[in-house]
């Protein structure tokens, strides 16, 4: 198994060899190979940190443990994290979305209301907030301390993954430690079987692939599912780059954990998988 971490990725070219080896049989090599183009040593950099800053802000406001807004009206979104969610429409709130966005607030009221921040390759979402990394004024990186502290999970959208290895670090802590999320039951993934067939938004879930569908732009891993409901994860063929240990017709019959969001078409339930490392492999 080949993993591009901070060691091998200080000289890829020397890995070449036991790369082409792995893959050289496989139909997928095409896509493989463009992964020595888009990894590279600064995206698997287990440093937290960045070589420089793009802008130093002033925070007007903080939403949630993950969504902030500049006192020049520009909101942000946090690469890397997902945090609890406020209640919304009557419904009650997250557990641990007050402790998040209370976290927040109180590093950034202990940096005067400034961050220094760091934009992400795609520098908008579909919500036009601007993606970015933050830090304190020390340079320290606000992202991993909240993942640190278990209250948020860590995400994995390409392009904007320089800082990823950083921040599955600090949540492997907080697992580890069983801080917040990681000792109460919301951070459980839930089952397949189990899931509300209303269920929207971000979840962690468990199943079994039980067969792999293609379309001209997806594949399509069908989980194993008794409900009326069925569930399906969606990984985008411009995506297959990063899936270098394995790829999706690989996972049939494997057990998984998956995280991301909850969509509904029609009488299934979707979720679109950007990087491998929002699926755990069960088994």
């Amino acid at each position: 198994m080949i993993n591009l971490t901070k060691n091998t990725a200080k000289n890829n070219l020397s890995y070449l060899p036991a790369i082409l080896h792995t893959i050289k049989a496989s139909k997928w090599a095409p896509f493989v190979f463009l992964t020595l183009v888009f990894f590279t040593p600064a995206i698997y950099a287990n440093n937290c940190t960045v070589n420089q800053f793009d802008e130093t802000v002033q925070v007007a406001h903080v939403y949630d443990g993950d969504t902030i807004k500049l006192t020049d009206g520009r909101k942000l979104r946090l690469i890397g994290i997902n945090t609890p969610e406020r209640g919304r429409d009557g419904k009650k709130n997250e557990p641990f979305y007050l402790a998040a966005k209370n976290q927040l607030q109180k590093i950034i009221k202990k940096n005067a209301s400034s961050i220094k921040i760091f934009f992400g390759k795609t520098r908008r979402d579909r919500y036009k907030r601007l993606l970015v990394h933050i830090f304190t004024l020390d340079n320290e990186n606000i992202t991993a301390t909240l993942l640190k502290k278990g209250l948020g999970f860590t995400i994995a959208i390409p392009p904007n993954i320089q800082l990823l290895s950083c921040y599955q670090k600090a949540e492997r802590e907080a697992q580890k430690q069983k801080r917040g999320i990681w000792n109460h039951p919301y951070s459980n993934a839930i089952d397949v079987n189990l899931l509300n067939k209303s269920a929207r938004g971000f979840h962690r879930i468990t199943g079994t692939v039980q067969r792999v569908g293609e379309s001209r732009s997806s594949f399509w891993l069908n989980l194993n599912t008794k409900s009326e409901t069925k569930f399906a994860l969606r990984v985008l063929k411009k995506n297959l780059p990063y899936f270098t240990q394995f790829h999706p017709e690989d996972l049939i019959g494997r057990h998984l954990i998956a995280r991301g969001w909850i969509y509904q078409i029609k009488n299934e339930q979707r979720m679109t998988i950007h990087h491998p490392a929002s699926l755990q492999l069960l088994n």
